[in-house]
């Protein structure tokens, strides 16, 4: 009997989300984010790959959280979630060799989760980036969707910054 060919089936987040970057948040260097995009207008932010924490795996020593999640929201749509800018401070990153990254909403929206469990088990940020260890989720609108889109750049486009930097 011949051996079947592993196939290598696509994750989730290659099936259903469409990644986006936005480079140097807060006017630091390289503190570059990932915002994947599902089709429901739901969006996940992430360290990007090429972030200094995961490419360099830099020693996180404390992980601070610069914002709070309103819990009276409600319902499918999230009534009653702050509304927030792409300025808005989320997490202050501090790591060995004094090198400090302040996360940004990086997007406009609704802000319906902060990730605690990065802030408990900091190591999340590395070992599971592109899982466990995202860093908030949030919605926009259908208007600030399309609007967030001329603030992010595509991932080819993002390849190609970092290959030629």
């Amino acid at each position: 009997m011949a051996l079947a060919k592993r196939i290598k089936y696509p994750s989730v987040i290659e099936r259903y989300y469409t990644k986006y970057y936005r480079t140097n948040v807060h006017n630091e260097l390289n503190n570059d984010m990932l915002v994947l995009v599902h089709s429901n207008r739901v969006c996940v932010l992430m360290l990007s790959e090429q972030h200094p924490i995961i490419e360099k795996s830099l020693l996180i020593n404390s992980i601070e959280s610069l914002a709070n999640i309103n819990q009276s929201m409600s319902g499918k749509s999230k009534r009653g979630a702050d509304y927030v800018q792409p300025n808005k401070l989320l997490y202050r990153i501090k790591c060995e060799n004094n090198q400090n990254f302040t996360i940004c909403a990086s997007i406009k929206g609704r802000l319906v989760e902060l990730n605690d469990e990065i802030i408990k088990t900091p190591e999340l940020l590395q070992n599971k980036s592109q899982g466990e260890g995202y860093l908030a989720i949030l919605i926009p609108s259908l208007k600030d969707g399309e609007n967030n889109l001329k603030l992010l750049i595509n991932e080819q486009d993002y390849i190609l910054s970092k290959q030629s930097s």
